[in-house]
């Protein structure tokens, strides 16, 4: 369990982090000149809206996970 939250805090803390660098990098291709204090606004909004988008698949394929085993099972 502890190794599992040591996993999600450096999985989402790298995207977060990475997500600042593209949009400083990549935004001024458009026409974009974010401030650093936007930028780590907008990759909050999408670190939570992926948080949640993974909570929900999780608790999805927790809950199908019989279908899921039969559908693979048919392939073999």
């Amino acid at each position: 369990m502890k190794r599992d939250i040591f996993e999600s805090v450096i999985d989402v803390g790298s995207g977060f982090i990475l997500a600042i660098l593209i949009q400083l990098l990549i935004f001024p291709l458009f026409g974009l000149y974010p401030t650093i204090l936007d930028s780590v606004g907008i990759a909050l909004i999408f670190t939570v809206v992926s948080m949640i988008r993974s909570a929900i698949w999780r608790w999805w394929f927790r809950r199908n996970d019989v279908r899921i085993e039969r559908l693979f099972k048919s392939y073999k």
